[in-house]
């Protein structure tokens, strides 16, 4: 079962990632997040985890989302050069960004099974506040008029700035809900403290003149790494520096093969079948695939058979109501509203329906599903919705199905009209492949297993990183050097694309 676990977390977190890559930012990471927390859940064997299968989901879309507000396109540019000391910066960068982007992410989901359900509840209305804000400053055009403003290095400052005042407000208003609204509060202010110190005051631009966002979120996993020890949470600190170790491997190890590919390095310059196969998304899915591989054997391989069932001192819904609204409605609507806008714009449909614009006819069908999906989960929080599975271990299965196959045929649709090249149309019979190898492990899964007798508390000394993952902190040198030596010597001039960071010159 754990090995299943672990090759179903890989498989879906890179096909998740392949979608990421599709549509950007902190919007496309949320279905990688969710994808990679469900398949944790579903493949734990655990009846308490399979409980929260919808917050675990959740925990996962929203870990995952803090790392899409970095930029690490013009960073796969500096391995792209010929400068040794460039590459190196560059694969030295990746592994931070990723490090960061997995290390916030399996810190987040680690709450999901380590806090008590009145904790997680907690959350609901904060975070629905917040969404709130953020969605009407996004659509009034506040957001943008005050980035433009006050031009912080590109930052998502404006996004920091209205979490820490929503929710001090928040605690203000709503008392029960305060170590929630601090959690939040300390997560923006590590954000503002990070950026104030490294780009603020020690100047540093890790990819000028990109954004700076990287800056705010070393603030922000340093500000988690605090609470987890004020918390004495030692078991979501173990998986926290573990997910932050394969995170930047799986970085730096996925543009290693991409600028091999590129390069038509050894057998791909030989065998004409290799070339064209867009291995810039060969880079996003492999970097997927390690992260949620590693990710999956911490939560899998050592908290899975050893923690203690978290705290059910609650019997409220609200979170997992909106979990589903946020997966469901929120992130899909965040995301595939982006076909319509470039079919419009690629004129792959018709500007005009009946004198209606046709964006204005898929806003149509947007809404009418919408419905349907809203009057289900409303149904379902009043537990009559017969279509939804009795068991915990269904629902889980049915949110995973749901959520991977939208994403498998947005992505395919979005993609269609191009689907002429040979590398695009690959890339997307391999999430189509990736898809239903996921499909039939979740659903050869069995919900029949004993509920775990694990009895380590989180807080325990047990969960104290051994030996082994502080030497393989030493060796992440020696890797960043060896794939650097590698790729300088793979092409003898600079691939297109490539950038020089110790130099005046940005552009080679």
């Amino acid at each position: 079962m754990v090995l299943i676990g672990i090759i179903l977390s890989g498989l879906a977190m890179s096909v998740g990632w392949g979608f990421r890559g599709d549509y950007g930012h902190e919007a496309g990471a949320m279905v990688p997040g969710a994808l990679l927390g469900l398949s944790i859940c579903l493949a734990s064997g655990r009846r308490d985890w399979w409980h929260r299968s919808t917050i675990m989901a959740f925990c996962g879309a929203v870990g995952w989302a803090f790392g899409g507000q970095m930029s690490y396109g013009r960073i796969i540019g500096y391995t792209a050069s010929s400068s040794l000391p460039d590459v190196a910066y560059g694969y030295a960068c990746l592994f931070l960004i990723g490090g960061l982007w997995a290390g916030i992410g399996s810190a987040i989901l680690a709450l999901s099974v380590t806090q008590s359900r009145s904790y997680l509840e907690g959350f609901a209305g904060p975070l629905v506040a917040l969404w709130l804000v953020w969605f009407a400053m996004d659509f009034s055009g506040l957001t943008e008029r005050l980035a433009e403003t006050w031009y912080l290095n590109d930052t998502d400052w404006v996004a920091a700035l209205s979490a820490l005042l929503v929710a001090g407000v928040y605690a203000v208003i709503v008392p029960r809900n305060r170590p929630a609204c601090f959690f939040i509060m300390l997560l923006a202010g590590g954000w503002w403290a990070g950026y104030i110190i490294l780009t603020g005051l020690l100047g540093l631009h890790m990819t000028p003149p990109r954004s700076d966002n990287w800056s705010g979120c070393v603030g922000l996993f340093i500000a988690i790494v605090f609470y987890l020890i004020r918390q004495h949470n030692r078991a979501a600190l173990n998986v926290t520096f573990f997910g932050l170790l394969v995170g930047g491997i799986g970085f730096a190890v996925g543009d290693f093969v991409n600028m091999l590919g590129r390069a038509q390095w050894g057998p791909i310059g030989r065998f004409e079948a290799l070339q064209g196969l867009d291995y810039w998304k060969w880079m996003e899915q492999l970097f997927g695939l390690i992260m949620g591989i590693g990710v999956g054997l911490a939560f899998l391989r050592r908290v899975r058979p050893k923690l203690v069932p978290p705290v059910e001192d609650q019997s409220g819904r609200n979170l997992n109501t909106v979990g589903l609204l946020f997966l469901l409605l929120v992130v899909m609507w965040t995301n595939l509203h982006k076909n319509v806008l470039n079919w419009a714009k690629d004129k792959h449909i018709p500007e005009h329906l009946f004198g209606i614009r046709a964006e204005w006819w898929f806003l149509l069908v947007g809404l009418i599903l919408s419905a349907m999906i809203l009057v289900a989960i409303i149904r379902r929080h009043r537990q009559d919705l017969p279509l939804a599975p009795s068991g915990d271990f269904g629902r889980g299965q049915l949110l995973f199905l749901v959520i991977l196959w939208i994403a498998v045929a947005g992505a395919f649709t979005q993609t269609l009209p191009a689907m002429a090249g040979r590398g695009i149309f690959f890339v997307h019979v391999t999430f189509w492949i990736t898809g239903g190898a996921c499909s039939l492990i979740v659903l050869g899964l069995s919900g029949n297993k004993p509920q775990s007798e694990a009895q380590i508390a989180a807080s325990d000394q047990f969960w104290k990183s051994g030996m082994r993952h502080w030497i393989s902190w030493l060796l992440i040198p020696v890797l960043i050097i060896l794939l650097s030596y590698l790729t300088v010597s793979a092409h003898t001039k600079p691939i297109p694309g490539s950038h020089l960071y110790f130099t005046n010159n940005l552009q080679q």
